[in-house]
């Protein structure tokens, strides 16, 4: 009996490798395809000026600029400034392995202890994917990936040891307590919605272990004061002021503007959440019927709670940007797959059951996501690559103002959806900065292409209204 569980437990380990592994090899492929977007232009240069970085001295430099000047995001964008300068084919590769931690971290999350089973791997994997209404703009896009997987993933490994301390597992020694401040601080300095939401699920871990495990360890109050610290540090830098002046004021008054906020809130929940928020109504009804043990009716609710938490602070900004939707999305995918894993622990057949279907359904869509997606991030590269390379030799060819066009992705899954390319003003800020790394003088796009095949690009006469409406 011992040794056919250790068969079985090295046959999920291998699957679980094999899942990330395809998954390492997909990301860095789509990583390698995507070029450089918009603020990733920006951030080649030093904060506030228009001269490039060339040392790691000027990205601390343009750090402290940034900090007092235009927002708290010091990791992300730091992280954005050292892999721009270092070079994109190792954020690629760094890239990659995030997002696959991100994923594994997710499983982890919802299984605790137990080991992962690499069709509940899958189903993560097929939902982070299939759900994510801006993916390339989180996972392949630099400056995004930096601002949105990065701190989702730290986020999640910040609150495994809390999780895995609600099924035993001991920390102590200052060394852990250190630790756990620090990777608290990193957790908490962020990105606002997904910092946030670090602090509240520390501090509701504090309370499931104080009732769960009758004590509050050290690291455990430790790690919570450092998401805090850092969550202080990102909302309370000078530059988060200048930018909401910059905003400007709404002229609507106090309920008519939080009211409106609310209801976007709602609706991008229900457009993005759905499907998850009732499979995760199902799922939790099943788990009910079986009469589960506390914990594990818990730690489902709890995940649905951050979700929701997470999606509705976003009323205190003034837009909803879709970007910002990842961490609710990955709670709603933890809450469903402690579903599952609460399922395994006392109806076996059933959890059996459920993963193979969930797994199978959602790896046929997830298989279908990659095709399209890639297709859509190979032409888009095909096509930048020409533009770009197309206004090099202009330049080299003693023309320094150019006249070119905007490259427009199709799906959610290129890097570029939703971000803006260059546009018709050559004193726009896309313009300026593309100008500077390529070499003009300025840059200015006067019509708009879609597919790298003849034929197939739009030269009508709608394209200073649709380029107006689309990138500015």
């Amino acid at each position: 009996m011992q040794l056919r569980t250790l068969k079985t437990r090295s046959a999920g380990w291998w699957g679980c490798a094999a899942v990330l592994a395809a998954a390492f090899l997909a990301m860095l492929l789509f990583n390698i395809l995507t070029p450089l977007i918009s603020d990733d232009y920006s951030y080649l240069l030093r904060f506030p000026t228009d001269q490039p970085v060339e040392t790691f001295g000027d990205i601390v430099e343009s750090q402290i600029g940034h900090y007092m000047q235009w927002g708290g995001r010091t990791i992300a964008i730091g992280l954005t400034q050292i892999f721009l300068w270092i070079g994109k084919g190792f954020f690629n590769l760094c890239n990659a392995i995030v997002f696959c931690g991100a994923v594994w971290a997710c499983a982890k999350l919802s299984v605790g202890r137990r080991p992962i089973h690499p069709l509940l791997l899958v189903v993560v994997l097929a939902a982070l994917v299939h759900f994510n209404p801006c993916f390339g703009a989180v996972n392949l896009w630099l400056c995004g990936s930096c601002v949105y997987l990065w701190p989702l993933a730290l986020c999640l490994f910040f609150l495994l040891p809390y999780r895995l301390a609600l099924d035993g597992l001991e920390l102590s020694g200052i060394k852990a307590t250190a630790g756990m401040f620090l990777l608290g601080l990193a957790a908490g300095w962020g990105n606002e919605n997904t910092s946030g939401m670090a602090v509240l699920a520390a501090l509701v871990f504090l309370v499931l272990l104080r009732v769960f495990v009758r004590r509050t360890p050290l690291w455990a109050a430790a790690g919570a004061a450092g998401s805090l610290a850092g969550f202080l540090l990102l909302m309370c830098a000078p530059g988060q002021w200048v930018r909401f002046e910059f905003a400007g004021s709404d002229p609507r008054g106090f309920l008519t503007v939080y009211s409106t906020r609310i209801m976007n809130a709602t609706h991008s929940l229900l457009l993005y959440g759905s499907w998850l928020l009732i499979a995760f109504g199902a799922l939790y009804g099943l788990l009910l019927l079986t009469k589960p043990e506390r914990k594990s009716l818990v730690l489902p609710a709890v995940f649905c709670f951050l979700a929701i938490a997470a999606n509705y602070a976003l009323v205190l900004s003034p837009v909803y940007y879709v970007r910002s939707f990842y961490p609710v999305l990955a709670m709603l995918v933890c809450a469903n797959a402690s579903c599952v894993a609460a399922l395994a622990q006392t109806r076996a057949a059933t959890a059996r059951l459920l993963r193979g279907a969930l797994a199978g359904a959602l790896g046929v869509v997830l298989a279908y996501d990659l095709l399209v997606g890639g297709y859509d991030i190979l032409n888009y590269f095909t096509m930048r690559l020409v533009r770009d390379n197309g206004i090099v030799a202009t330049v080299q060819a003693g023309e320094p103002d150019v006249e070119t066009y905007a490259v427009f992705p199709y799906t959610r899954f290129c890097g570029a959806w939703g971000q803006p390319d260059i546009r018709l003003d050559p004193s726009n800020w896309v313009n300026t900065n593309m100008a500077i790394y390529l070499g003009a003088d300025s840059i200015r796009a006067v019509e708009q292409h879609y597919y790298p095949f003849p034929g197939y690009d739009d030269f009508s006469l709608t394209v200073d209204k649709e380029m107006s409406l689309a990138l500015e």
